[in-house]
C-alpha cells in the first residue's frame, strides 16, 4: 500500500514538473532532480527513474529549430 501511495506521489510530483518545465531551466533541471531522488525513495527501479529524469531533463530543454 506504502508504495503505491509513493508512486502515486511521485506520479504528481513529475506531472507538477511537467508543468514547471516552461521555467527557468535551472529551477527545472533542479525540480528533475528531487524528482529522481523521490522516485529512488519510493522503491521503484532506477531504470524507470532515470527515464523519467531524462524526460523530464528534455521538457527543460526542448531541442531547438
Amino acid at each position: 500500500m506504502f508504495k503505491k501511495t509513493a508512486l502515486f506521489a511521485f506520479a504528481a510530483a513529475a506531472a507538477l514538473s511537467a508543468s514547471m518545465a516552461t521555467a527557468r531551466p535551472p529551477l527545472c533541471d533542479t525540480m528533475c532532480h528531487e524528482n529522481y531522488r523521490d522516485c529512488i525513495d519510493s522503491g521503484a527501479s532506477t531504470a524507470e527513474c532515470a527515464a523519467e529524469w531524462s524526460a523530464c531533463r528534455d521538457r527543460c530543454h526542448p531541442p531547438r529549430d
